[in-house]
């Protein structure tokens, strides 16, 4: 069981409105994202404020468990979906990315998919970014039965980033030779914070 949950909250600050209803190539960048991880999926899960707009009917469709705390951060919703939505989490894998995420490869979150399927001893992979100022924790793949006893432990020491999560995880970074071979481009790794950030992508400038 391969469960794909997106974290779809946020107050998007940033970007001055709901980025994850705003277009791009003629599709809202929630409604993208949730295309780009559903071929790779047995379930979808929309971790967020319910109903959002920039969905519509004929779309790839998605639960939704609500936030118990809106605006509580991307742990607290992640953790409220792992002990609420998830079916069978001791025999489950589950795949985390952003809401905010539309250029995110298929094949890419396959190769991470396989790799902690392939090795009991992980508890989850992320993509390894050298140079990079901080590990990128999104997108990340969980073993489930692992993510739920650590985002617990996690937010009752009071840390609520992602960052502080996957840090009492056994993590593997894939090497970023095996994934860019996947993603030339890096285009797994487009995000979008600002509306900067979303001309980029439009105009086909963003390279990881």
């Amino acid at each position: 069981m391969i469960t794909a949950i997106v974290l779809a909250g946020g107050r998007s600050s940033r970007f001055g409105g709901d980025k994850l209803a705003a277009k791009l190539d003629g599709a809202s960048i929630l409604s993208r994202t949730i295309a780009a991880v559903e071929p790779i999926a047995d379930v979808v899960i929309l971790a967020g404020r319910g109903p959002r707009e920039g969905l519509t009917a004929g779309e790839v469709p998605a639960t939704v468990v609500q936030d118990r705390e809106p605006l509580g951060g991307p742990l607290v919703a992640l953790a409220n979906v792992l002990e609420r939505g998830i079916p069978d989490p001791a025999r489950s894998l589950a795949l985390v990315v952003g809401g905010d995420m539309p250029r995110l490869v298929p094949a890419v979150l396959a190769a991470m998919l396989d790799r902690l399927a392939g090795d009991l001893e992980l508890d989850a992979v992320i993509l390894q970014v050298p140079g990079a100022p901080r590990r990128q924790v999104l997108p990340l793949a969980l073993r489930e039965h692992a993510a739920v006893g650590a985002a617990r432990e996690a937010l009752e020491a009071g840390d609520r980033s992602l960052k502080e999560f996957v840090a009492r995880l056994r993590t593997l970074e894939l090497p970023a030779e095996v994934w860019r071979a996947l993603d030339p481009r890096g285009d797994t790794l487009a995000d979008v914070d600002t509306s900067s950030d979303l001309d980029r992508l439009r105009s086909g400038e963003f390279r990881a």
